[in-house]
């Protein structure tokens, strides 16, 4: 068959090709957006100590109406998935312009009560310094959260590896709290399939909407392992920053101290002549990211 006849029968079977022979689901984005902020602990006159932040939406329409929620929405016919992930976070939220990068699709077949609704989550980065939201007629009710991931219990059995979570997420105001119970079961084997279970615990006083926690919580895990071989934790800081305050950043989203992070960091950021602008005082040493830095296995 030549190119020509081939061309012609294509052009006929999409003229007359039934869009509707398959099922067409849902497809939303959903973005993470990520930050760290200092966090002062109740009667304490230690220095505030960093802690991760995610932004999430009030909802104002069902299902779910009420609810605090990812931001996202619905992609549309004539964008691509990156395109329609940073058009719903400028409408709901109004920022712009920052890190992003594509997490995991979530398709479980009845995780939204009005149809079949497949989600992609995304994950952004962005130091709170540099945050300014936009007057947008879309952007909904906002509010920072705290948010802390900590292991609890572990335990093996013949099979697998059990571990025991809590998730917490708190408003920055502390009006609001929802917490939830993860058990993670690992099974024993070079394919290390992995299974997780959630519960809401009594203390919350409200909670997510959708299966939110979830996303959440894999977008939590996803940046934890990323830091540890890319320099991604530093889209949290401005250009130029001390070794304290990149610690900071680092401890703020493993949520436990870091032994030796200088040594560790050391091939990762070089030391700087130039000045950081806005400091009461000038740093004994100033840092920044090493653009010739690769990770090595």
């Amino acid at each position: 068959m030549n190119k020509e006849l081939a061309d012609k029968n294509e052009r006929e079977f999409l003229s007359e090709y039934d869009v509707n022979i398959y099922d067409r689901p849902s497809v939303t984005n959903d973005i993470i957006i990520f930050t760290t902020g200092d966090r002062i602990e109740e009667n304490s006159r230690k220095v505030p100590k960093k802690g991760m932040q995610i932004l999430l939406i009030k909802r104002d329409d069902y299902p779910y109406k009420g609810k605090w929620a990812i931001p996202g929405g619905f992609v549309k016919n004539d964008e691509s998935l990156e395109e329609g992930a940073l058009r719903k976070l400028k409408e709901e939220t109004g920022i712009d312009n920052v890190y992003t990068e594509q997490l995991y699709t979530f398709g479980e077949i009845n995780r939204d009560p009005r149809t079949r609704v497949i989600s992609i989550g995304n994950i952004a980065l962005i130091s709170k310094e540099d945050i300014r939201f936009g007057d947008y007629k879309d952007r909904k009710e906002s509010k920072w959260f705290w948010v802390e991931k900590n292991l609890v219990d572990s335990k093996k059995d013949e099979t697998h590896t059990i571990n025991k979570y809590i998730l917490k997420f708190e408003s920055e105001d502390e009006e609001i709290k929802f917490n939830y119970e993860i058990i993670e079961k690992i099974e024993r084997t070079i394919f290390r399939k992995k299974e997780n279970s959630y519960k809401t615990l009594n203390e919350s006083n409200d909670e997510l909407a959708f299966d939110h926690y979830k996303i959440i919580d894999y977008a939590v895990d996803r940046i934890r392992n990323k830091i540890e071989y890319t320099p991604i934790a530093l889209n949290l800081l401005p250009r130029l920053f001390t070794v304290k305050e990149l610690q900071n950043v680092y401890e703020a989203i493993m949520g436990r101290e870091i032994l030796n992070f200088r040594r560790k960091m050391e091939d990762m950021i070089i030391e700087t002549d130039e000045k950081i602008e806005g400091k009461p005082f000038r740093p004994a040493k100033v840092f920044k990211f090493n653009e010739n830095w690769e990770h090595n296995f």
